[in-house]
């Protein structure tokens, strides 16, 4: 993009964000072209698309100011510390009187303490594996310095608390990748004060996310009308409707089910198949789709495959999906664009 034409985007998005009332629909129809990676703006609209801040920008030091204590009143609540009595997480004070003298580490009653706290450490082991892992090749999550430290802990945090308020759902392994594209931008945007906030403004942005495509991370909803299988139904079938010959090649022919590779594309919104900077521009897009973020999601993978039809084409089962789970490099303009046209086709 030349230089003009990028500033003169940066002066549009500064423009829309900084009136009396943002105008969501005039930014979708500019955030889905891609956000300018200056200034927070990312930051900001991300917040806007996902319903996190009102477009009334003279609610928003309110809006946010009561977000932010409700989350810090549920670290309070759920983190449990048998040791002092009270809930409380890094840095918070926890509020109750000591544990009732009965309670002790090997109670199994359910009112203890202690049984609580044993029960809820199984799942942070798990969350805490995942988190070490999102994005090694990035020191601000996987450094050994203080602030990455500090990042790994805020995003440990606001998992556990995302689990425990949904106890029909909890952690499932990926929600991590989910969250990381948020905390980041929230965690590096300059604005006063805004970094300070990044896990409780992550942790709304990411229940946003997650309300639509929570069904995806259920099992009991596998085999039902709005989980993971009936999805990647819908991909194949767009995949059938956009090119008939590669669906029959790669789906009728060698036999190359959907759930096989496209599992992780869909539960992970493609953080897994383009570098960092490429799947955040994804998620502008399907931020901003006014149409639904299912539907521009499906549209992607199905531009996925468009993109390397020829290949697919000329291989078999074992070479098209080793291509499929290990996607090759791709200018991700061109994936959206191709994405861009099956919409234009109705598909």
């Amino acid at each position: 993009m030349a230089g003009g034409t990028y500033e003169a985007r940066i002066r549009r998005f500064r423009g829309d964000l900084a009136g009396v009332r943002v105008d969501l629909g005039n930014l979708r129809r500019v955030a889905v072209h891609g956000i300018p990676d200056r200034d927070g703006l990312r930051a900001v609209a991300w917040k806007l698309l996902l319903g996190y801040l009102p477009p009334e920008t003279a609610r928003w030091p309110a809006a946010l100011a009561h977000k932010r204590a409700a989350y810090a009143q549920f670290c309070v609540e759920l983190i449990v510390d048998p040791k002092d009595g009270g809930g409380g997480g890094a840095g918070r004070d926890g509020s109750g009187g000591a544990a009732p003298a009965a309670d002790h580490p090997l109670s199994q009653s359910q009112d203890s303490r202690w049984h609580a706290f044993f029960k809820d450490a199984e799942m942070m082991e798990q969350i805490d594996r995942d988190v070490l892992r999102t994005h090694p090749d990035m020191h601000f999550f996987s450094g050994d310095d203080g602030s990455a430290v500090q990042h790994r802990a805020e995003m440990k945090r606001c998992l556990f608390v995302f689990a425990k308020l949904n106890p029909g759902l909890r952690y499932v392994q990926g929600m991590n990748e989910l969250l990381a594209p948020l905390y980041y931008h929230f965690r590096t945007d300059p604005a006063p004060g805004a970094a300070a906030h990044a896990e409780a403004d992550a942790f709304y942005c990411f229940m946003d996310l997650l309300a639509e495509f929570r069904d995806h991370f259920c099992q009991q909803l596998d085999n039902s009308a709005v989980g993971i299988r009936a999805t990647l139904t819908r991909l194949s079938e767009q995949l059938c409707r956009a090119d008939e010959q590669l669906w029959q090649h790669l789906v009728e022919r060698n036999k190359v089910n959907p759930q096989f590779y496209a599992f992780r594309w869909i539960t992970l919104l493609l953080t897994q198949e383009f570098p960092f900077p490429d799947a955040v521009r994804l998620w502008d897009t399907l931020f901003a789709d006014s149409g639904g973020r299912t539907d521009c999601l499906l549209r992607v993978c199905t531009a996925m495959l468009l993109n390397v039809r020829e290949e697919l084409l000329q291989g078999d089962f074992a070479h098209n999906l080793k291509l499929l789970q290990r996607y090759p490099s791709v200018d991700v303009h061109t994936v959206l664009h191709r994405a861009e046209q099956l919409r234009a086709q109705c598909l």
